[in-house]
């Protein structure tokens, strides 16, 4: 907290896309009763932030925004304790003596939360569960195998949505990774020396633009009595489901559970024309 009563928060979280750097600020922002325009975030520069295990296993919303909380609310301590009829009033005289104010949040995964002691239960995986519902519906070319993703609808609950319109998004993302894992992408190697296929992005396939069907987001809001605000994971829940209910649509269209992926047009052409070749042999 400086003099013009600014506000530095600190983070090692890697904001990768995810939008943690904006929901840090806003839980720093809702602790202190400031506009978010008084916050300005560093991150995940080694030579300024404090360490930060990583940006994955849905872990930096719950982890990172409980150590943001911490620190907003010992800062507010701090400011309550100087005392003042506005903020402006208390900055001024919290740091009159001593100068700018620095206040440290940190969070642990408490023992009972990580999972057992399994290899990898204590690397700070997030210790809440999200909950999602995801229906997919699909349109199937036959003649070819070509499949269409007309329309996805997803029911996640992410706890508390401390930034709606980010998670939103998040969960959009997430039907699109889960499209790709399930639709295109994947890692092939040939040849005795083991050359990849599809070594650079002009030849791995992924969804783009084009692809994207119209995505329906329904956020359930449960709150987690352990997270800030009751907030956890808003992202990996949409795209695990995206998986199994791609392949239940193409059951149900096509009469073929697909077992392995990706369900590529070759993949499932191959599939219906084992089908056709093996009812011919039946009625012969």
């Amino acid at each position: 907290l400086d003099f013009d009563g600014s506000v530095t928060l600190l983070t090692g979280a890697a904001d990768i896309g995810q939008g943690s750097s904006t929901l840090l600020a806003m839980v720093a922002a809702e602790v202190l009763g400031i506009g978010l325009e008084r916050i300005r975030v560093i991150a995940a520069d080694s030579a300024l932030t404090p360490k930060d295990n990583g940006s994955y296993s849905s872990r930096v919303s719950f982890m990172g925004g409980n150590a943001a909380l911490a620190a907003a609310q010992e800062l507010k301590r701090l400011l309550d304790l100087a005392g003042g009829s506005s903020f402006e009033d208390k900055v001024r005289n919290a740091l009159k003596d001593a100068g700018p104010i620095t206040t440290r949040g940190t969070y642990t995964v408490p023992p009972e939360l990580q999972g057992g002691k399994f290899r990898g239960a204590g690397v700070g995986p997030s210790p809440a569960f999200s909950y999602a519902a995801q229906v997919v519906e699909v349109a199937v070319d036959e003649d070819s195998g070509e499949i269409k993703v007309e329309k996805v609808w997803v029911a996640h609950d992410c706890g508390f949505a401390i930034n709606p319109l980010a998670v939103e998004g998040q969960i959009q993302g997430a039907v699109w990774m889960g499209m790709g894992q399930a639709l295109a992408e994947a890692t092939r190697y040939e040849g005795p020396h083991g050359l990849p296929l599809a070594a650079n992005f002009l030849d791995y396939r992924m969804p783009t633009m084009a692809d994207s069907p119209p995505i329906e987001v329904h956020i359930v809001e449960e709150r987690d009595p352990n997270g800030p605000f009751g907030a956890k994971e808003a992202s990996e829940g949409a795209l695990a489901g995206f998986l199994p209910a791609l392949t239940s649509a193409l059951a149900d269209a096509v009469g073929i559970r697909m077992h392995e992926l990706p369900a590529t047009p070759e993949r499932l052409f191959e599939a219906l024309r084992q089908r056709r070749r093996a009812a011919r042999l039946k009625s012969a």
